[in-house]
């Protein structure tokens, strides 16, 4: 067997499975490594599908790795939020290509409700768009008990479940009255398109001081914004990126990454959409990959 056209074809598709599952691409990364080490050294010969096989395996890997990751992410510093998947120019292939395939951010997020089998059904099913039948192969269980799980995690969601992006004009729109109010400390034109209960997040990681709680409601978030812009907390150059594959920012100060900033779009029947969630990622772990591209 070609390992390394094994390794080529497979690769992308089950790093996007593993950062998914995990929302950290690092962790991700390890695991599909790790795999393919052990793959090598087994006799594959009887393995018909290797697809398949693959998949099974490094899902059944990130289920198990959840439950280590939860432990540590209960003594975690404030909110946990996912590793940012931020597009740009010059980076590995690879890593733009899982990019390519990455759901928003804002689901990423609410996902981290889920136990690592509801997860892991949610994922194969509504992003990858996996029948119930492979499901049930690739978790050992029963396709109606596969059924069961998606219906659960669908019900438990729904109410959560962001909107897609506008248009590519009203995200642009965004960002730049965000870029602009970073400057000026007048925020009104973002907080118009912020929802009254709308949640802002963010995530030091005990290493970047920053709110250790959601800030809840427009009002609050507006103070907050308005209150941090005297005390240079956008100093540097905010630039627009992409962030998940929707408009996004990221902060650079000396030539470094300090701050990512994503958002999530809602929208009730005949209402147009506004901002629900907005993210501040500022631990340094979590930018780290992006540090190289500056």
């Amino acid at each position: 067997m070609e390992w390394e056209t094994v390794y080529k074809n497979n690769l992308t598709m089950l790093t996007a499975i593993a950062y998914r599952m995990l929302g950290s691409l690092a962790d991700a990364e390890d695991i599909v490594q790790d795999l393919f080490i052990e793959v090598q050294q087994l006799d594959m010969v009887h393995v018909r599908n290797m697809k398949a096989y693959l998949t099974k395996a490094v899902t059944n890997r990130c289920i198990s790795f959840m439950t280590s990751a939860r432990k540590r992410r209960e003594v975690y510093v404030g909110p946990w939020l996912p590793e940012p998947l931020i597009n740009l120019t010059e980076q590995d292939p690879m890593e733009l290509a899982v990019k390519d395939e990455s759901i928003s951010y804002a689901v990423l997020v609410l996902l981290e409700q889920l136990n690592a089998v509801e997860r892991a059904v949610f994922i194969l099913r509504e992003t990858l768009a996996y029948s119930y039948s492979e499901i049930a192969r690739i978790l050992d269980k029963s396709e109606e008990n596969c059924r069961k799980i998606y219906s659960r995690v669908n019900k438990k969601l729904r109410q959560e479940l962001p909107a897609a992006s506008p248009h590519t004009e009203k995200e642009e729109a965004l960002v730049q009255a965000f870029i602009l109010a970073s400057k000026t400390g007048d925020f009104a034109d973002v907080i118009r398109m912020v929802t009254d209960d709308a949640l802002l997040i963010m995530d030091g990681g005990g290493k970047v001081r920053c709110a250790l709680r959601p800030i809840i409601g427009r009002q609050r978030i507006m103070a907050l914004l308005n209150g941090i812009v005297p005390r240079g907390y956008f100093e540097g150059e905010l630039l627009p990126v992409e962030v998940n594959g929707q408009r996004g920012m990221v902060l650079v100060r000396n030539g470094s990454p300090v701050l990512a900033i994503c958002f999530g779009w809602g929208a009730k029947p005949g209402e147009q959409k506004r901002l629900v969630r907005i993210f501040f990622i500022s631990n340094p772990d979590k930018l780290e990959r992006t540090h190289s591209t500056f």
